[in-house]
């Protein structure tokens, strides 16, 4: 094995809630408003069973195939030429999603923070960061997730704690008033963050106990679902109508946050949840993609892998997009028609070929 670390369940349900909830916090609630309205929650609550059941998808294969990432099962599924494409397209399908959350990055600091300085420094300093960690292995990764992690709901809970005073419940009346059309079209743009449990696919045979694949994603999209149903019941009941025009609900909730003269201005706080959580994520992508790469190719280590890698995310994530709004454009449109039928769409069909063909572990 090119990685000789091993992480546990647990670790492994941290990576997964850290590889979804940072970027959910911030376009989520904006992306899903814009179809459903002040049906956005119900959105939450569509797609994380879709998400669950995706999941145990993606479990199922874990414990066929305990020992293989999807680079390696699926050659024994499709032969080595149609398996090195599939290998190949879910590389190329970590790096194109990690662009776009480095770009998301990049467009949170410049847009509120840093408008001065230009976006290909800001995307090679956090790309050059998350290079550093991932050269360090996934152990190494998964420890210091677990240091971040726990801050970060922390932080959130505490700006939802101090956010309460400004909402309204009326915000979220009538439900369902144009039906559940709306909420079915508000779902699809989450279906992309709630898949993203698709990791798990280069992560399985590094779990202490393969077995528990399933319970772990499970776990995981739970988790992120609740949270997630949270901040986007936050977001309507304090803006309304607002939220469709609010880029980045979180960070303007914690503007609101006003408490006498000895509290004001904690919008930091949500940057630096994202900083942390952003930075993390990163990692676990780059982390994929590098070691798809490297599986591909049949290197022995993947060090120098993650450099190129790394240089590769930055440019695509600099060139197509021309701001926030067309990147949100972007991810809301072309995002599900690109991502979805990879992250689902094809774990499906190797379930499928393998239970039909008999091949990978039957217990």
């Amino acid at each position: 094995m090119l990685e000789g670390g091993k992480i546990s369940g647990r670790q492994a349900v941290y990576l997964i809630v850290v590889t979804i909830f940072p970027t959910t916090i911030l376009f989520l609630p904006y992306l899903v408003y814009a179809e459903a309205r002040q049906d956005a929650w119900l959105s939450i609550l569509l797609i994380t069973v879709f998400g669950v059941m995706i999941g145990d998808i993606i479990g199922r294969l874990g414990r066929r195939f305990p020992e293989q990432t999807i680079i390696e099962f699926s050659r024994t599924l499709l032969g080595p030429v149609t398996g090195f494409l599939v290998g190949l397209l879910f590389a190329a399908t970590f790096i194109y999603i990690n662009s776009i959350i480095v770009r998301q990055f990049g467009e949170l600091l410049i847009t509120n923070f840093i408008p001065e300085t230009p976006v290909a420094v800001t995307l090679c300093a956090i790309v050059l960061t998350t290079v550093y960690i991932v050269r360090h292995g996934l152990e190494v990764l998964s420890r210091v997730n677990d240091m971040i992690l726990p801050l970060l709901f922390i932080m959130i809970f505490i700006i939802l704690g101090l956010v309460v005073p400004f909402i309204k419940t009326e915000n979220l009346m009538p439900v369902l008033e144009n039906g559940i059309v709306p909420v079915i079209r508000g779902a699809v743009p989450a279906g992309v963050f709630f898949t993203e449990t698709f990791i798990m696919l280069m992560l399985v045979p590094y779990l202490s106990k393969p077995a528990e694949a399933r319970r772990i994603i499970t776990r995981s999209i739970v988790t992120v679902g609740f949270m997630q149903l949270i901040m986007v019941l936050a977001a309507i009941t304090c803006f309304g109508a607002q939220t469709a025009y609010i880029l980045f609900p979180a960070l303007e909730m914690a503007r609101t946050i006003r408490l006498e003269f000895f509290l004001t201005n904690v919008d930091p706080v949500i940057l630096l949840v994202w900083i942390l959580g952003g930075t993390m994520k990163i990692s676990i992508f780059l982390y994929c993609s590098t070691l798809a790469i490297a599986q591909l190719l049949r290197l022995r280590e993947y060090g120098w892998a993650a450099v190129v890698t790394g240089i590769i995310t930055i440019i695509i994530a600099i060139v197509p997009y021309e701001d926030s709004f067309s990147l949100a454009d972007h991810i809301r449109n072309v995002g599900p028609l690109l991502i979805l039928p990879i992250q689902a769409g094809i774990p499906l069909l190797l379930l499928v070929i393998a239970v039909i063909t008999g091949k990978g572990t039957q217990k």
